[in-house]
């Protein structure tokens, strides 16, 4: 699977189902993401929730440029509380090889997950992740 990831590690932990936003405050906190899985045919957004494991993901078709809506959207959205983005470009998502250096290169553990060949995000820790909300 050949595709871009568009990576953006919060500054947060929160739960969209509780309602709170809180901090990171100590390096073992775990992160809140906002992640863009874009290739020519398809660019999903996914938003992780860290407090409860919750992901939300929506699916967009048709994008031009979807790099730059990505970047510029997060930085309307989320510029605040951006730790630190990354982008990975990935001939093959599925070459563990692959992934696995370009996280160890961004200083990240490699925990590509691969959503049933739709998308792939990365993980902040190896909980698992799994829709439990459905944004309002």
């Amino acid at each position: 699977m050949r595709g871009t990831l568009l990576l953006a590690i919060l500054a947060t932990k929160s739960s969209y189902i509780q309602e709170i936003e809180e901090p990171i405050d100590r390096p073992s906190d775990i992160p809140d993401t906002l992640q863009w899985w874009i290739t020519p045919e398809v660019t999903w957004r996914v938003r992780t929730y860290a407090l409860d494991h919750d992901i939300h993901t929506h699916e967009m078709r048709g994008l031009a440029d979807a790099i730059r809506l990505a970047r510029a959207n997060n930085e309307k959205n989320y510029g605040d509380i951006i730790a630190v983005q990354h982008q990975f470009d990935f001939t093959d998502c599925t070459d563990k090889r692959e992934t696995d250096a370009a996280f160890s290169a961004a200083g990240l553990e490699p925990r590509l997950e691969i959503a049933a060949g739709r998308f792939a995000f990365w993980k902040p820790d190896d909980s698992k992740y799994r829709t439990q909300s459905t944004p309002g």
